[in-house]
């Protein structure tokens, strides 16, 4: 296995120059080279995304999508609530895995960190099972079409959950 670090981008782009001008180069060429060299590793880089990563939100705008619905307002704070407890959930799932996998803690300090963690992601589940039922009789009382409830199970739906 190779492995290389650099403290500077010029010194990767000088693996790139042919031998022959790196060894012969002298200390004032050097200064240059590493310039010239640090430069073209600047201009070389080009980021391109897709169309659909276009369309993602931005990290901190993670509930744009349900901001840019037609449905209401009442049913767009639910959305997001939802969400939220959902990801609180994941969090705490990794959480879980980590203190599971983590054999510093004596097993009796891990046995009891887990059983919080549990009783924790046991509330917040909970606590998204009374959202949930919140969600249905606010759309059931405002009489949404199907397309609209769809969406909003859609918007919920934990592939949209953006961690």
């Amino acid at each position: 296995m190779l492995s290389l670090s650099f403290r500077n981008p010029a010194e990767a782009a000088l693996l790139l120059l042919p031998p022959s001008v790196v060894s012969t180069s002298t200390a004032a060429d050097d200064a240059s080279q590493t310039a010239s060299a640090a430069e073209q590793v600047r201009q070389g880089i080009e980021v391109l995304l897709s169309p659909d990563a276009q369309r993602v939100p931005k990290k901190g705008d993670k509930n744009a999508d349900i901001d840019a619905t037609h449905l209401p307002d009442r049913i767009k704070e639910q959305l997001k609530l939802i969400r939220s407890i959902q990801e609180r959930i994941a969090k705490r799932m990794q959480d879980m895995h980590a203190f599971m996998s983590d054999r510093s803690l004596s097993p009796r300090a891990r046995e009891g960190k887990m059983r919080q963690l549990q009783m924790e992601i046991m509330a917040m589940t909970n606590s998204l099972i009374q959202a949930t039922n919140q969600l249905n009789q606010a759309m059931q009382q405002m009489h949404l079409s199907l397309a609209d409830q769809t969406l909003a199970g859609t918007l919920v739906s934990p592939q949209n959950l953006q961690s």
